[in-house]
């Protein structure tokens, strides 16, 4: 996208456009000439002057407006009013810089909710078939690739002990704290996750990854029972 960009601002000057080109180097190099056609012209001015950026879409929405929110009540007016002149695509990628590149995702939500389901069915044990809220995972994790994947049970029970399935976020706290220590060393992951989730549900997950981040790998669920959702 860069070089591309640096293309069609290259034509401004002339003659001397395919000089200046020319001198680029590597993926620049590589991406500038193409966007002299005419399609790739439009896509790529489309792109570089959205005041969000196409890396942030799979970022929920939420984030976004918190990014935008910290503006001047003046600049949040403009973008509302859907100008974007230079300044207010300016002002925008200013307000979400912070926020690292997420394009693709899975459904996080979802995802946890899977995780969290099986940590409290296998804590609560036979009583949760009777539950509706985990009475698929009780079914489900004394099968592969979730049986003897689980973790140790007193892990599990552990996790689960001051939260209640009164709480609607019961299962997603269950699964941050069993997902912590396998995204502690990733930052980028870890921030991933957090993002392309509703802002209140991010920030609960965010604290706890970071208050059960030093739990031992063996106290909890391998990769293949988390990835099994």
């Amino acid at each position: 996208m860069i070089g591309e960009a640096l293309a069609i601002a290259a034509e401004r000057l002339g003659e001397d456009a395919t000089g200046v080109l020319g001198r680029l180097g590597g993926e620049l190099g590589r991406a500038a000439p193409d966007a002299r056609d005419q399609r790739t012209r439009v896509e790529v001015l489309a792109a570089v002057r959205a005041p969000v950026p196409a890396s942030l879409r799979a970022v929920h929405s939420t984030w976004i407006e918190h990014a935008l929110g910290e503006l001047p009540a003046r600049a949040r007016e403009v973008l509302a009013a859907g100008a974007n002149d230079a300044l207010d695509v300016w002002l925008a990628r200013w307000a979400t810089a912070g926020i690292p590149p997420v394009v693709e995702a899975r459904d996080s939500l979802a995802w946890l909710t899977g995780i969290g389901a099986d940590q409290m069915a296998f804590a609560i044990g036979e009583p949760a078939r009777a539950v509706p809220a985990l009475a698929d995972a009780f079914a489900r994790i004394d099968k592969p690739p979730r049986v003897g994947q689980l973790g140790p049970k007193r892990a599990a029970i552990a996790r689960c002990r001051d939260v209640s399935l009164d709480d609607e976020l019961a299962v997603v706290r269950v699964a941050s704290r069993a997902l912590a220590p396998h995204l502690a060393a990733n930052l980028l992951g870890k921030l991933q996750l957090i993002l392309t989730l509703p802002r209140p549900i991010g920030i609960v997950v965010a604290r706890e990854l970071a208050l059960h981040a030093a739990t031992s790998f063996d106290q909890c669920p391998s990769l293949a029972a988390i990835d099994a959702h």
